[in-house]
This record gives C-alpha cells, structure tokens and sequence, in this order.
C-alpha cells in the first residue's frame, strides 16, 4: 500500500514538470522584423471617424411580463428613444364571473299571527247566605261601598236553628185531672215536673228538665224508666227563624273580587257560592 501512494506522488511530480518545460516563451514584437514598405503615414490632421451606435430594432424588444411589479419597471427615460416611444403595454383586465342566474322559487309569505280576542266573560252570579237578621243588617251596611248597579235579590226562608239545649219531657196522659196526678206521684218519687201551659205542639206535656248536655238528660230518662216511667223522651230544643240569602247577579270580576273581599271583612264564616 505505501508502494502505491509513492509511486502515485512520484508520477504527479513529473506530470508537473512536463507542463512547466512545454509553455511558449512570450513574444518580443519589439524583436520582431517590420517592413518598411507596408507602413504607410498618417497627415497630422487625421482623426479616427466616429462610428455611429447601431440602434436596437423594435423588434428586439420584448414585451414586459404580465406579472412584472411596477415598482421594478424600468423608468422611460432610461430607456433608448424607440422604446420610449413604444405604447405601454396594458395588464389585461379579466372579466368579473357572472353572478348565477337564480331559479324561481316561490316567494312564501311571512304572515304574522294575531292572538284572538279573549272573549268576555259573562256577567257572574254569587249568592251569599244563609244570614240571619243580625248578619243581614251587617252585610247591607257595607253594600254601598261595593256600588253595584243593581241590588241583589233576596229569599227568605224558615229554618230551625238548635239552641244547644236537651228537653227531657213525658206525654200527657187521657185528661188533663190523670196528668195533674202524675205530677204528684213523680215529685214524691224525687222528679220535679210541671205542665207546659204555652200553645204548640207540646202544649199540656210534662217538662222534666233541661239540660246543656245530653248526657245528662239521657241519664234522667233511664231513671224515669228504672221508676216505671217508660214514655220520657228527649228532644234536642231548636228555635225556629227566618234566614236571608243574598243573590248577586251580572257581576263582572272587578264587582265579584270586590264581594269576595267584603265577606272575608265581614263574614268570613259564611262563604260565597255560585249561584245555582
């Protein structure tokens, strides 16, 4: 291998030398022999003609690229006059795409919904009671202040009121001489009593007690029948009275929130109902 690097050195050298020995040696014109006959002499008022610069053909010229910037265009005046005086050539403009044709299409028609009228609701009727006199009086003082255009109608009825009290009675006997003698025989046996002398219904029975609690009259009527007194009754007393119910026609829902609040002022024990 070391063999072959020198032998490759070795033939590099000679190669060099074999270019150094073979170059020409420069010429000496000065040495060189000139013909007198061949020299002509020029008068002292000789001066070489100026040849004029051919022009370039408009040919030659071509035209500027489309996509060249104007901002490295060559200036005119730097240009030769023939190209000066060429027409500048103009960027094509391209033509804007035509906007597509819209097909008919069916024109909807926006149509906007108005809620209906609510309907106005018809006049409303309430009907209140029933009231005694003490409460009638006090719902017809505060009637004014409602001022309705109509008053409202009226309806009066009987009814039997309980008065909280339990009567323990005994029917009459056939004459009025065998009932005076009842009394006797029962005051004897501890039960007071007395005849019922008013007109009605119960005129002529004997009254044996009254009592709050119907306990209590229960508990006599067993001692009357344990004394051999089977006919005593109880009877839970009831008074009879007159009641009012007032009917209140053709009110619209001002007039009827307006009663509504009156009867919680006043009576709110007893409500008001549709009427029937």
């Amino acid at each position: 291998m070391k063999w072959f690097l020198v032998i490759v050195v070795v033939l590099n050298v000679l190669v060099g030398l074999y270019g150094v020995l073979k170059q020409k040696p420069v010429a000496d014109i000065g040495a060189q022999d000139i013909n007198a006959a061949q020299l002509t002499i020029l008068p002292a008022s000789w001066s070489p003609a100026s040849t004029p610069l051919a022009q370039p053909e408009a040919s030659a010229v071509t035209a500027l690229p489309d996509n060249l910037d104007a901002s490295v265009a060559t200036p005119a005046a730097a240009l030769p006059a023939t190209l000066a005086s060429q027409p500048a050539v103009q960027k094509p403009v391209m033509p804007k795409p035509a906007a597509p044709l819209k097909t008919d299409t069916p024109t909807v028609a926006k149509v906007e919904l108005t809620p209906a009228a609510k309907p106005v609701a018809a006049g409303q009727c309430l009907a209140w009671g029933a009231l005694d006199a003490k409460q009638l009086a006090r719902v017809q003082g505060g009637l004014p202040a409602l001022k309705l255009a109509t008053a409202p109608q009226s309806s009066v009825k009987e009814e039997a009121r309980g008065s909280g009290r339990v009567w323990v009675f005994y029917p009459p006997l056939a004459t009025k001489a065998e009932t005076q003698t009842l009394v006797a025989e029962l005051k004897g046996k501890g039960f007071d009593s007395y005849i019922v002398k008013t007109e009605g219904e119960f005129s002529g029975y004997l009254s044996l007690g009254l009592f709050s609690k119907e306990a209590a009259a229960q508990a006599l009527v067993m001692r009357l029948k344990a004394a051999g007194y089977d006919k005593a009754r109880v009877d839970a007393r009831s008074e009879r009275s007159q009641v009012t119910t007032l009917s209140f026609r053709a009110l619209d829902a001002a007039q009827a929130d307006k009663l509504r609040a009156l009867q919680q002022r006043l009576l709110p024990g007893i409500p008001l109902r549709v009427c029937s």
